[in-house]
């Protein structure tokens, strides 16, 4: 039978859906606008729909918004399966009981327990996704990589994984939550105690996109809006990328401390390999402005970001439906 070969990449911010032959089809944030009713939820909206739905809760007033995965794993369960089935919904509107089946590698990072990994094949399994291949991000970046051994480090939004990755799979690494939110954290802390005014981590998020910079003398700036702490009333501020900046390179320098440990625990006979190879550094984060350079200043090795950083991880997997004999070596 003909199967539908899909990568599935379900982050905090954002769940990516990559088909072969294809490419990224699919790519929206990671929330649900839920209800519950009779003890269950309902789902009301998935992605960017659930955002709209919320500015407006005029039919459902008691209607909620989740985000289902958090720091890697699938923190709801219910409300993962209901996202994940109305995703593929929407990626493959056409699917009918006589439709092919679907074939899924789904990316987990590296520091997934056991149970965590159960927890992620049962939510698949709820959402009609039968026998998915679990594989490590750092492994699925791999794919796009000449050099046998590779040195990579993903910073997404609540996680970020770093490992040595060879020939045989992951030879050292771990995950932590040295990650984008950090920063819309210490950005919302901020903002409130400079200018009295309280914004939400998802302005502080706009923020960073448009205006973070990892060089400390970019003269740009970018209104924000939020609600002042005083009276409670609509409120704006202007915030300068030069502010901002001590929060990014706090943030980089964790994650530069984080690739140092584990390269650290690098057998020796490879540490030449990784050394040329350099660090190749992708996910959200990797978009930021001076980000590789910074990095590469600090742990004094090359830093390759790859095009789309926010899409390596699933772009790498698909090329594994190409040589599964290599895919389940490396598992």
């Amino acid at each position: 039978m003909m199967a539908n070969e899909l990568v599935l990449d379900m982050g905090y911010a954002s769940t990516v859906i990559a088909a072969r032959g294809k490419g990224v089809i699919f790519k929206e944030p990671s929330v649900v606008a839920v209800v519950k009713q009779k003890g269950k939820l309902k789902l009301l909206a998935s992605g960017s729909d659930a955002r709209r739905y919320m500015r407006s809760r005029e039919k459902e007033p008691n209607a909620v918004l989740l985000r289902p995965v958090k720091e890697g794993v699938i923190e709801n369960a219910e409300a993962a399966i209901l996202m994940l089935k109305d995703f593929i919904r929407k990626a493959l509107p056409r699917r009918n009981i006589f439709s092919p089946r679907l074939d899924v590698i789904a990316t987990i990072c590296c520091g997934t327990s056991i149970v965590e990994r159960k927890n992620y094949e049962n939510v698949l399994a709820a959402a009609h996704i039968k026998s998915p291949v679990l594989m490590e991000s750092p492994i699925a970046v791999s794919a796009l990589l000449s050099s046998d051994y590779n040195l990579i480090a993903i910073c997404g939004a609540s996680i970020a994984d770093v490992a040595i990755v060879g020939p045989n799979g992951i030879v050292t690494g771990c995950s932590v939550t040295t990650c984008g939110n950090a920063v819309d954290q210490k950005i919302c802390s901020y903002v409130a105690d400079n200018y009295r005014l309280g914004i939400t981590p998802a302005r502080a998020e706009e923020l960073r996109v448009k205006i973070g910079s990892f060089f400390d003398n970019q003269m740009i700036s970018a209104e924000v809006m939020g609600r002042n702490l005083v009276d409670n009333m609509p409120h704006q501020a202007e915030i300068t990328a030069n502010e901002i900046y001590p929060m990014m390179s706090e943030v980089a320098t964790n994650l530069a401390d984080v690739v140092e440990s584990v390269s650290l625990m690098c057998p020796e006979k490879l540490i030449m390999d990784v050394y040329q190879a350099g660090v190749t550094f992708c996910g959200g984060f990797a978009n930021s402005y001076g980000a590789d350079e910074f990095l590469a200043n600090r742990l004094k090795m090359q830093v390759n970001v790859p095009k789309s950083p926010e899409d390596a991880v699933a772009l790498g997997a698909l090329n594994f439906f190409d040589d599964r004999d290599k895919m389940f070596k490396m598992l």
